[in-house]
């Protein structure tokens, strides 16, 4: 190989990386530009073949570019905002791998464990510490409204993975040529849980790790990456979730109109229109490799935040008025058309800018740090200015927001094992928090109507569940529900461990202030797991887990039907989420009768499945606010563990 390289006078940039775990061998090379275009040149033409010996070789099975920066912002100064300092102690639930933040800022002085074993934090100067520090911020406080914030009361682990590219024109973040991505990842979540060398495990507490990152030049096509499927291995062996960003779509849109006709559309005919011109450019806005991770939770942006009045100069919000993804988002789907991302959550509006002439109809990206967009801590080339805040939207902002979320979750589940006893195992808290995040998801009324009205065709009704997915996933979280019951919502928690071929068995009891009502009701199932996985298999994920209902869902004493998601879509990634809604009369039944539910376990990429899958599971009832029917209470007086091979349930 080595002698192949320097034949056409290229060279490697280090050693060789092996990591059969994921079936991947690789070494980062340079070959002269003269040689690439001879390489073009020769696919085009009428041979469709070269003489050079490298790109022949059979031990080679790809060639793919490296050296993109990895996380883009905006030069800028913020303004002043008064940030109540504060100190935590606890041990960190969440991780964030990223670039590094401004450890003196005021959001996160005394907030953060930063831990920078390569000093890549040395190779910052003043101001360049931006998308670390908004990112550090963003899972902290949440995004801040007029100053306010409710900061997470534990540590967040921070490692630097991430440092300015001296060679860009505003040396923009990135991961240098001559390393690996896989390589800092794995390093760094090792470090984490076991330690490195003679430094023990830093961080063994932690359960969700943020990636605000993505790799512009491996969009996903067909296979996981070998960063996706790292993170899988990853979050197997360590079981920890990951929550990845989708990616954002930096490119112009072009709506083919002009601006008067553009102007005298009304806003639901100009969200109809964009949606179509999105719909164009479907190809180039496949989600970014790490967020193909089938173990990972993928997270996209709607286009929502806080702001109320804005001014908004010389730019359009292309989707005015819905409750729709930002128009900047990467869609999918996932690995075998599985639903990615998985789940929305609010990425700031991002706005365009109008076009100079009335004539020209490309729209491009507005990145100004003004409103609107969500407010985040800022870093400061000004010597001193410690408390500058800025407006920035994207992706990244909605993954830092799922693992605050993640976090947040982590405090609810905490409580139930201190306060009220509740057995929930250390190694099923983080799969846990994977099936309460996706669990508060919902896809909007308003967002569904919107796309079908704009993209439903009769080639595509029939699929039509599918392509809300594309857009929407499984929908955007309120991560509300999920963090508390009402009188008339309760939810219900499972978790375990399951082998092949094994069925865990789970009574939910039905309240009985339903038996016979007429009433609208809702029942929502989320089943997540973690799966080893077999990079030799085209399936790729060796388990299978599902759960249903003993009969069907309209054959309930509920006469519920399937909402939202394709029944066969839901099975392909590693996360079951079901929403299933009813409101004929309800049959009659007796206090005491139950809804059988059934997990199973298959085996998927691998002849036989030697592990024992740890996965979590959330059922939420609920009737509409203001029906008498004290829903929660009844669930939780009549709620027993009655569940197999020692899984652990609770009410919240």
């Amino acid at each position: 190989m080595i002698a192949l390289l320097e034949a056409v006078g290229g060279r490697t940039l280090g050693s060789f990386i092996d990591m059969p775990e994921i079936a991947f061998h690789a070494v980062k090379a340079e070959l002269p530009a003269e040689r690439i275009r001879q390489l073009l040149s020769d696919l085009d033409s009428e041979a469709h073949d070269t003489d050079i010996q490298l790109f022949k070789f059979h031990g080679v099975m790809y060639f793919r570019p490296t050296g993109q920066s990895l996380a883009v912002t905006e030069d800028g100064e913020g303004e002043d905002t008064e940030i109540p300092e504060g100190r935590v102690e606890l041990p960190p639930i969440a991780a964030i791998l990223d670039g590094a933040p401004n450890l003196q800022h005021q959001a996160l002085k005394g907030r953060l464990l930063f831990d920078d074993p390569d000093n890549l934090s040395a190779h910052y100067q003043p101001g360049e510490r931006k998308h670390g520090t908004a990112m550090a911020s963003l899972v902290v406080h949440g995004e801040m409204v007029e100053g306010q914030s409710d900061p997470l009361q534990r540590l967040v682990y921070v490692l630097p993975i991430m440092q300015p590219d001296p060679h860009s024109m505003n040396r923009s973040e990135h991961v240098p040529d001559e390393i690996f991505f896989e390589d800092r990842i794995a390093r760094a979540v090792r470090r984490m849980f076991e330690g490195e060398g003679a430094v023990p495990a830093q961080a063994p507490s932690v359960c969700v790790i943020n990636l605000s990152i993505g790799d512009p030049a491996r969009p996903f096509i067909h296979t996981p990456s070998p960063w996706a499927r790292l993170l899988d291995w990853l979050s197997w062996k360590y079981r920890v979730l990951f929550c990845v960003s989708a990616g954002n779509y930096m490119d112009a849109i072009d709506i083919g109109l002009s601006g008067p006709d553009y102007l005298a559309l009304t806003d639901q005919e100009k969200v109809k229109h964009v949606l179509k011109c999105i719909q164009a450019q479907l190809s180039g806005r496949r989600i970014l490799s790490p967020a193909d991770s089938i173990n990972a939770i993928s997270v996209g942006a709607t286009h929502s935040d806080s702001v109320e009045n804005y001014h908004q100069g010389q730019r359009t919000d292309l989707l005015p008025n819905a409750s729709l993804f930002s128009p900047a988002a990467r869609l999918g789907h996932g690995f075998r058309r599985s639903v990615k991302p998985e789940i929305l959550f609010p990425g700031g509006r991002q706005l365009y800018r109008t076009p100079a002439l009335n004539s020209q109809s490309l729209y491009c990206l507005d990145g100004a740090l003004g409103a609107p967009g969500q407010k985040v801590a800022w870093d400061s080339n000004q010597a001193g200015a410690l408390s500058q805040t800025v407006h920035t939207r994207g992706t990244s902002n909605a993954t830092a927001l799922a693992t605050r979320s993640a976090a947040r979750i982590y405090e609810v589940l905490d409580a139930l094992r201190s306060e009220h006893g509740e057995d929930i195992p250390q190694g099923l808290i983080s799969v846990l928090i994977k099936a309460l995040l996706v669990h508060g998801a919902k896809q909007d009324d308003g967002a569904c109507k919107a796309i079908t009205a704009a993209l439903k065709t009769p080639e595509n009704s029939r699929q039509l569940k599918e392509v809300m997915a594309r857009y929407l996933g499984y929908g955007s979280v309120e991560i509300e529900r999920v963090l508390a019951c009402t009188e008339q919502r309760g939810t219900v928690l499972g978790c375990g461990e399951i082998r092949e071929n094994e069925i865990h068995e789970y009574r939910l009891p039905l309240p009985p202030g339903l038996s016979s009502s007429q009433v609208w009701r809702r029942m929502v199932v989320t089943l997540a797991w973690f799966s080893p996985v077999n990079p030799d298999h085209r399936n790729f994920r060796e388990a299978k887990l599902e759960i249903s209902p003993v009969g069907s869902w309209g054959d309930l004493p509920l006469k519920l039907a399937r909402q939202d998601a394709d029944h066969n879509q839901v099975l392909r990634g590693t996360v079951q989420h079901e929403v299933v809604e009813g409101s004929k009369q309800i049959a009659a039944y007796q206090d005491g009768d139950t809804i059988l539910l059934h997990v199973a376990c298959k085996k998927d990429a691998t002849a036989s499945l030697d592990d024992t899958i740890p996965y979590g599971l959330a059922v939420t009832l609920e009737v509409a606010e203001g029906i008498q029917i004290p829903i929660y209470e009844q669930l939780r007086a009549r709620l027993q563990p009655q569940v197999a091979v020692g899984a652990a349930v609770g009410v919240r």
